[in-house]
Parts: C-alpha cells; structure tokens; sequence
C-alpha cells in the first residue's frame, strides 16, 4: 500500500470539501452540498482497484469525493458547482447529478443503487467483462426500492458491488434508531456476499475492497461491503451537527483515517502534500469562477446532437 499516494488523494478531496465550505459560507456558491469529511480513503481505495475501462461506477448525492477520486480534476467539479460551462454537464447537474466517464450519480437517496442493477444485468445479458460499483449510504439502504433492487441482483447473480459508507446517521437522525436487524443479515439472505471492514484499519480495508472486487469480477456474482466510517462535517451546507454530542465529535475525529495516514507518512512530508494540494485547490476554484455560465438556449444548442451514453 502506497500510503504517500493515497494521502495525496484523499487530502485532495479534503481540501476540496473545506473550500466547499468556505465558499458557501461567503456566499459565492449556490444551491445546496454534502460533504464527505471523514470519509475520503473510502473512494480513493476503491478507485484504486477498479478497471476503469470496463467498469461502472454509480455514486450517491454525496458524491465528491468519488468523483475526485475518479477523476483528480477539481476544476471541473468546481465548474459544475458553480454552474460553469466547463463542468461535467456544462454546469447543469450542479453538486449531485454528474456524468463522468463511466461515473454516474443523481440526488435521489439510494436511487443509483437500483440504476446499478440494472446495468450490471446489461453487461450479464451482453456478456461483457466490466462490473458495476454501487456506492450507497446507511439511510438509502433502509428504502424499499434498493431492498428490491438488492433481491434482483440476488436472483439473476449480476456482477455488482455494493459499497454501503455506513457514518450512522441518515441526515441528523441516528441508524441506530430506525434500523431492525443488521446489514449482514438482511444482505446475506438474499443470496450476496457479505465483507465487513472499517476506516480505522487501513490495510486491511483496502485488502477486503479487492477482495470483494475481486469476488464479483471473477464469480459474476454480487457482493456487498459495509464499511464503518464516521462523517466529520455536516449533513449539508447548513447543518452543524447539533444532534450529535460534543464527545461523540471529539471521538469522531480521533478515528480520522487521515491521522493514521500521517504517521505512516511523517508530519514533513503530510505538511508539504497538504501545502501543495490546498493551493491546487484554490487556483481550480479561482479558474472556476471565470469560467462561462450557459443558458439553457446556449445549453441546447451546444449538446442537442451529444449521444452520450452510460
């Protein structure tokens, strides 16, 4: 494991979430964000492990961080949030509907998960090799459609890994308080492998993501994997996390993967990677905001022929 190299990764999605922030608070963004503070390593390992070539990915409104760690590009994330020409749908998509390659997502709580099913049934059906990597959070699990969509994958044994990023709360609300059972058991009685890891153990998450990678690209079966991990920021934009006890934060960001990052490191060389991409970050936002806005005249009659396609 090249703990340098994902520093680097993860502090970039990092440094863009609190830019993110920042902006926001001063009123030069629009429209609404979910951060994944906390939660950065999750993508990255997982990018680092799929074909990109041949698999899809299908993400979740809280999604930047996996399209940054798809993509390395916080310019056109930027672009796209800021309702820019240059963004990955010309600024239209904003903060939670992103095409990118064979990367896609929307706003709908565990909408993609379904979506994933059935592209992952397309390439069973057209026997091609790629899989399908199916991020969802701990409160889209609970609806009822990714419970269906789960049991098709189940039944029809279509390539698909689940990424369940399990932070415990749906919103402000704790899984804990509307959850019967567990995830191994609702997911394992529908016939889908199960692995279970944790941000807090490095190595031994990024070993059981290609593990179950692996699992589904060479069984052509689902998996599933929850992951435990802790969201170190708000909901969204305007959520300072009220619900949750001074205490219960404090433990969260001792539990911060990006600290165990840095002793593997050394403080010298976290120092001069954080100094670096946090300027990245602010001359992508500053290109950003002199980039282009469209109209959707101009939106239709510079896409209206596009025949873009997941």
């Amino acid at each position: 494991m090249d703990f340098g190299s994902i520093y680097e990764e993860s502090f970039l999605i990092r440094a863009f979430e609190k830019k993110v922030e920042k902006e926001f608070e001063q009123g030069r963004m629009r429209g609404t964000t979910h951060g994944c503070i906390g939660q950065e390593i999750i993508p990255v390992l997982v990018m680092n492990v799929i074909d990109k070539e041949k698999d899809y990915v299908t993400g979740t409104h809280r999604c930047h961080g996996q399209v940054l760690a798809y993509t390395k590009d916080p310019y056109r994330l930027f672009c796209e949030m800021m309702g820019k020409a240059d963004g990955y749908n010309c600024g239209m998509g904003g903060s939670q509907h992103i095409k990118t390659g064979k990367y896609i997502t929307n706003g709908v709580t565990g909408g993609m998960a379904a979506v994933g099913v059935g592209m992952a049934l397309s390439l069973k059906k057209r026997k091609k090799e790629g899989v399908v990597i199916s991020f969802l959070g701990d409160g889209g699990f609970q609806e009822g459609y990714v419970g269906e969509t789960m049991n098709m994958a189940g039944v029809y044994d279509v390539p698909v890994l689940y990424i369940l990023e399990n932070n415990h709360y749906a919103m402000s609300t704790p899984s804990a308080s509307y959850t019967a059972g567990t995830v191994k058991r609702r997911v394992e009685a529908m016939d889908i492998k199960y692995y279970y890891a944790d941000t807090r153990e490095l190595e031994k998450l990024s070993d059981t993501i290609e593990e179950g990678y692996l699992f589904v690209k060479n069984n052509r079966k689902p998996a599933f994997l929850e992951i435990n991990t802790f969201r170190l920021c708000g909901h969204s934009k305007s959520d300072d996390r009220a619900y949750m006890s001074e205490e219960e934060k404090e433990e969260n960001l001792l539990s911060d993967p990006l600290k165990g990052l840095r002793c593997h490191i050394g403080e010298e060389s976290a120092a001069e990677i954080e100094q670096r991409l946090e300027a990245v970050v602010d001359e992508a936002f500053a290109q950003a905001n002199e980039n282009a806005e469209w109209g959707m005249e101009e939106y239709r009659k510079r896409t209206g022929d596009r025949k873009d396609s997941v």
